[in-house]
This record gives structure tokens, sequence and C-alpha cells, in this order.
């Protein structure tokens, strides 16, 4: 199985050795807050003069910070500890779904500076939505940011799946969308790096990285909203299969005679246990001849029987019903991955009932890892996880370019601009 990782720092032939060794050390100082030095050494396997040496440059660009000093265990002067300097520079994430477009900007500890909703004048349309989003972007950076020279890079969270590059829209059954590179359409746009990943993998990917199973090796994610989608990461790696489609946990067998799924094969786990098996069951699903249009009138639907299932016995039922369905045929493959631990995410998956009933199913078919999701867990949404996936593939990277950040720490020049042309698709 491919994997691609999300956690060590792994270097491209072009990666010097000291890239690699930074990308280290501002993960560290990121997931230990006042780390001094002799520790940040030990675990990253460096001599503390090499540490000093990095986070001295690291300084200078204004991404670390020494936040006091700390008792040496021996006679000599006290230890400066280190700080990752949050506002040392931004990522921005792009979420583009059916029913979640927007942008999110970030600082560097993943804390969200501002959001906007995009509202796309035609969203089957990919170069007016890339526009509309570029020029939300751009404006972003304008109000929020003093020196544009501190923007990091993007990351875009997209409903569909991408060429084992990351670079080529392969299929998007929601949106509609054909295959381009839609990469390089947005680095043209926005003059930035750009990181997509399908929507479930930036939401595992922010996770492990800065949000609720930070930290962890091993994990799966199930995303529930009309459909279902899903993803992992094994030993810090994501796991993308041999056509990096894995994850698509929705088209797994789940009954011999059952319905037919919109993927054309019979009795597909999304005919029992998603948003769209709710709405049949509750005689409310609708057509889907018309594409995106018909999509959304049942995310609508949705969110309606959502909001009454505290109150409703039938819906509160029927959603039970879909989320054991879920618990007991994904166990199997859960049970084999041996997880630390299982997130649930999405419109339908973030339902208290539907959280539950899955858990308790998953329990009771032997699975042992943490459960997460709910409302009790603050998963990240679509864009910010999108800004975590760019903080994973922008800045704890080997490749983190430090002049331009360096320079604007050390220049007292006018902030560039941003220009907000943008090229057409």
């Amino acid at each position: 199985m491919k994997a691609q990782n999300t956690n060590q720092t792994t270097a491209k032939p072009q990666e010097s050795v000291r890239g690699i060794n930074r990308a280290t050390i501002l993960k560290l100082a990121s997931h230990n807050p006042d780390i001094d030095r002799t520790l940040m050494a030990e675990l990253a396997g460096l001599t503390t003069p090499a540490i000093t040496r990095i986070s001295q440059e690291l300084i200078r660009a204004d991404l670390l910070s020494e936040s006091g000093s700390q008792k040496s265990s021996g006679r000599g002067r006290k230890r400066q500890s280190l700080r990752l300097n949050a506002s040392g520079g931004y990522v921005l994430g792009i979420s583009i779904l059916a029913f979640n477009t927007g942008v999110t900007l970030c600082n560097l500890a993943g804390e969200i500076v501002a959001h906007k909703t995009v509202i796309a004048s035609d969203l089957t349309n990919p170069t007016s939505t890339l526009n509309e989003i570029a020029k939300t972007v751009n404006q972003m950076i304008t109000d929020h940011i003093q020196d544009p020279r501190r923007m990091i890079g993007v990351g875009a969270a997209i409903a569909g799946y991408l060429d084992s590059s990351g670079e080529i829209l392969m299929q998007s059954p929601y949106l509609g969308w054909p295959k381009f590179n839609i990469k390089r359409s947005l680095e043209e746009r926005l003059n930035l790096p750009v990181a997509i990943e399908n929507v479930n993998r930036a939401i595992i990917i922010a996770e492990t990285n800065i949000g609720i199973t930070r930290g962890a090796k091993d994990v799966v994610l199930i995303r529930a909203a009309l459909g279902l989608g899903g993803a992992m990461i094994s030993n810090n790696e994501l796991c993308t299969g041999h056509t990096n489609t894995a994850g698509q946990i929705g088209h797994i067998p789940a009954k011999l005679d059952g319905k037919r799924c919109s993927c054309g094969k019979i009795g597909c786990l999304t005919t029992e246990a998603s948003g769209f098996a709710v709405l049949q069951r509750l005689g409310l699903f609708l057509s889907t001849n018309n594409g995106l249009e018909d999509l959304q009138r049942h995310g609508d639907a949705l969110r309606t029987v959502l909001k009454k299932a505290k109150t409703d016995a039938l819906i509160s039922n029927t959603i039970s019903e879909a989320a054991t369905a879920l618990g007991f045929h994904s166990a199997a493959p859960i049970l084999m991955f041996d997880p630390e631990a299982v997130i649930l995410t999405g419109p339908l998956g973030r339902n208290p009932i539907y959280h539950q009933a899955f858990k308790e199913q998953l329990q009771a078919s032997g699975v042992k890892a943490d459960i997460r999701g709910g409302l009790q867990d603050a998963i990240k949404q679509p864009s910010e996880a999108a800004a975590g996936l760019a903080l994973s593939e922008h800045f704890f990277s080997p490749s983190l370019d430090l002049e331009p950040l360096i320079a604007a720490t050390t220049s007292n020049s006018t902030p560039h601009t941003i220009d907000e042309g943008v090229i057409l698709l």
C-alpha cells in the first residue's frame, strides 16, 4: 500500500539534511512549548551545538522565540527554553465542497485568524469558483497580513480524489468537475505554494499534527455526511492505496440484496449507514438526476432531520440504526488495522445520537481504540483542516524557505502587495 508521511520528517532528493533537522525542531517546538535545547537535542537525535545553530536561524526568521530560562541541573547558567512564535507566519486553508466552500487563515499554531464562506456563483464551474476563491484569499491577506512574505503556503481540501502526484483532480462526483491540474490552477491564481488533498485526508492530517489525535501514529477517520468517506494513517503515514483512492469506506459491500448505490454497485455501506440512507428510510430521498442541485436539496433535508432528532423518536431511531450499521460493517477493517484512535466526523457523524450508536457498536465488536468525535470533540472543519494540511506540507517541511521570512524580520521597507488578477482555467 502506498503511503504518504504526515508526521515524521522525510526529505525529497533536493532537500538538505539541515532542512530535515530544521523541520524536526519546528515540530518539537510546536508539540512541546518551552522546551529547552538539551531536551530538544535528545528528542531530535542531534547535538546541542547543532540545535543552537539551527534554532538561532529560526529565531532570526521569527519562527522561534526564547521564552525565558529554566534552572540547569548543574552549576552552569540557566538554560533558555524555546517556543514556537505563532505569529511568525501564516497559512491558508481552502475547502471546496458541495456544502462547505470557504477560506480560513491560521497562524503557525493552527489558531484561526480569519474565516470567510465563499458563496460560489456556479459551483459546477471550476473556473469561476476558483476565481471567486482567489479573490477571497487575496482580500483576506490584504486585510489581515501586514507583510505577505509571512505567508507560508496554502492547503486545499476538496470533495474528490487526485492522482498520485497530488496535482490532477481525477474525480469529483459531487462537484461534477472535469479532470484538470487543480494544483497548478490554484498556484497561478494565488502565487503561493498549494498542497491539495481529499477532504477526509486533510482532516486526518490536521488532527494528527495539530488536533485531537496529535502524536498518534495509527488513526482511522470516518466522515459521515450524505455519503461516507474515510482516511487512514499508519505509523505516521497517510495510506493512499494503489490508485490513490484508499479510504472509500462508503463503497465496501454491506448487504448482498441491498439497494443500488450511486456508484452502480448493489449494497454499498452508503446505502445502509449514510445521510442518504437516513433520508431514504424516512421517505425524504429525492431524485439525484439534477446533480449538484439535487445534492444540495438533500443536504438541506438532512440538516432539517438532524435538528429534529432530539424530539422525534422515529428520526432518532433511524439515525441510530444507520450508525449501528456503520459501526458493525466498519469494525472488521478497523480491527484489522488496529489503530490507536478512531475519529468520527461530518455533519451526520457529529450528531450525538449517531456518534453514540456508532461508538457502542464498535466497542461491542471488540474495537479497543479511543473513539473520538461527537459534540465533545472539536474536530476541525474542512477549511481549518486544509490550513492544518498547509502547516504539515509547507511549514513542518524540509523545503521551508527561510529567506523571505528572515528578510521580513530585518526589513523596514513597505510591505509587498499581492496582485489580485486571476488566470483563467
